[in-house]
């Protein structure tokens, strides 16, 4: 064969399900989501029955993905919600969705990059060779760029070591507690009816979901996907029950080893060192060594799947003209969207120098905010593209079914109030008290508004590229 036959018909890579799935759960990070999360559900949340908050949330991400996966079947785009609330409930909304996204998995990106190198500087100060913060971060956003413009196999590769070692952590210390605490592990005071709407439920289910953000963010693979039809929607599904079952597990089992009446006060005493502390005591200082390390690489990958979820909203919206069209560049053979990829890294590069030069404490002032505010804006949109699926499937009821259409309308209301208590509590998300930070989720309003007032001026000035945004391939006989 020759070399122009072969240039001529190139190999692409395309993903497979089990990669989509890696992708998805590295975003959700479960250890770094059960260490960072998890003590400030018990400790200002509802205490020993903060598995009934995981449990909650857990049915309505999975009543979340019935609808979604209805959708997913039907309407194939890399723009994931910004292409379902167009669908359901507008183009206007739709792509005021899109810059929301786009600011919301920015800020989680800048976030997890600073965390990224600030554990990791921890991690040198233990060990007693301590290495900047700043060196390490530009260490992890190189290394995500490289990955991600490569190919996503590369990135999935990496991320399912990380991924089965990190959960075999939690897995062992799940494991040791019942071994030695046998049924007590499980105490079913826990789920006591009484204490499904105690006080301090809205704190316990805001940190129960913001432990599954990522899990929507398979959609966005659908360019890459061998089968979007098929390997999105099941990827979805897999992830969340995945996510779902074993965070309502580990819940349940430390609080087992804490004891459910005495499960607050410990937590507010050991604060965030809780899970650490308790592998210590279960498995030795060795074990909370290792997950220490782990929490670090556990972070570098949910940056990893996160910045590949960037780049690739900057890649459906350049697509379609809602930003430069230079950064629609997308590479067929290795199916990696390279203009958005370099964005985002660059953009990463220009936040790091901007939190450097103001030489704070990341950790104290910075990056809780940024990783709150992306939080804050992913449930957001998980909200919005909740109530966009419900118009989207009422519509076609007949063909959904009542089970999708409920299941539907449960995970719009849970998810409307999910939205709603994170808003309340963003300072304490954030964990930053500045009276300012306070009023940050306004920008998403103003996002929204700016978006919205955009597409109203498009379709006036310029119908021609108002009908051809949301760029997606129908399914009519999707199964």
């Amino acid at each position: 064969m020759s070399r122009s036959a072969v240039a001529q018909s190139p190999k692409t890579h395309k993903l497979s399900t089990q990669f989509i799935v890696f992708m998805v759960l590295a975003a959700a990070a479960p250890l770094a989501s059960m260490i960072g999360n998890l003590p400030i559900a018990i400790s200002r949340g509802t205490g020993g029955n903060v598995p009934v908050a995981f449990l909650i949330a857990g049915l309505i991400l999975v009543a979340f993905t019935t609808g979604y996966a209805f959708i997913g079947r039907r309407v194939v785009s890399t723009g994931a919600f910004y292409t379902y609330v167009s669908e359901g409930l507008g183009k206007p909304l739709g792509v005021g969705t899109a810059y929301s996204a786009i600011l919301s998995y920015g800020a989680f990106t800048f976030g997890l990059a600073a965390a990224c190198g600030y554990f990791d500087e921890q991690v040198s100060i233990a060990v007693g060779h301590r290495v900047d913060w700043t060196i390490c971060a530009a260490v992890s956003v190189v290394l995500a760029g490289i990955l991600n413009y490569r190919s996503m196999d590369a990135s999935t590769k990496l991320l399912a070591v990380i991924i089965i070692v990190e959960s075999a952590v939690l897995v062992v210390f799940d494991v040791s507690v019942i071994a030695i605490k046998g049924w007590a592990a499980f105490p079913l005071a826990s789920f006591a009816p009484s204490q499904w709407l105690a006080p301090g439920i809205g704190v316990s289910l805001m940190t129960a979901f913001t432990c599954f953000v990522g899990f929507e963010s398979g959609a966005l693979y659908s360019k890459e996907a061998a089968d979007p039809v098929r390997s999105i929607p099941l990827a979805s599904y897999v992830s969340v029950i995945l996510i779902g079952s074993f965070y309502l597990l580990t819940a349940w089992i430390t609080v087992g080893a804490l004891g459910v009446s005495e499960a607050k006060a410990t937590a507010v005493a050991h604060g965030g060192t809780l899970i650490l502390d308790l592998i210590k005591d279960y498995d030795g200082q060795t074990a909370s060594d290792i997950a220490g390390v782990l929490l670090c690489t556990s972070m570098l990958a949910t940056y990893i799947a996160i910045h590949a979820a960037a780049s690739r909203y900057i890649f459906a919206l350049a697509r379609e003209g809602l930003l430069p069209r230079m950064l629609a560049r997308f590479d067929e053979v290795r199916n990696v969207p390279v203009a958005g990829t370099i964005t985002m890294s660059v953009a990463t590069v220009i936040c790091l120098a901007c939190i450097a030069s103001t030489r704070t404490d990341p950790y104290a002032a910075i990056i809780p905010v940024l990783i709150g505010m992306g939080t804050l804006g992913i449930i957001a949109l998980q909200a919005a593209a909740a109530i966009a699926i419900v118009s989207y499937v009422f519509r076609r009821r007949r063909e959904a079914g009542p089970v999708v259409l409920i299941s539907s309308v449960c995970a719009a209301i849970g998810l409307s109030v999910a939205l709603t208590t994170v808003c309340v509590n963003f300072t304490l998300l954030s964990t930053v008290n500045t009276p300012f930070v306070a009023w940050l989720p306004a920008l998403y309003l103003v996002t929204l508004a700016a978006g919205l007032g955009f597409s109203l001026w498009l379709r006036g000035a310029r119908p021609g590229k108002y009908a051809r945004l949301v760029l997606v391939e129908h399914r009519a006989n999707a199964g």
